[in-house]
């Protein structure tokens, strides 16, 4: 369980998200990949939800405060 990776298409809904192991396919419009044995802190294997969820924070505003679309 090294990665796991999420995807939804525009205009889906929660229940549509897809879930897979491994690395980004663009079967989705909006694919995340989260490493699960990521080192935090030097620890290794230490991704705990909430980090993956400010991570997607961190990710929101840095699209809301760029130029879209990307050049």
């Amino acid at each position: 369980m090294a990665t796991r990776r999420y995807g939804v298409s525009v205009g889906e809904g929660k229940v549509q998200v897809s879930e897979a192991v491994g690395s980004a396919t663009n079967a989705d419009h909006v694919e995340l990949t989260v490493d699960f044995d990521a080192t935090i802190s030097g620890v290794a294997g230490s991704m705990k939800r909430n980090d993956v969820i400010q991570a997607l924070r961190a990710l929101e505003q840095y699209i809301l405060g760029a130029n879209w679309p990307p050049a």
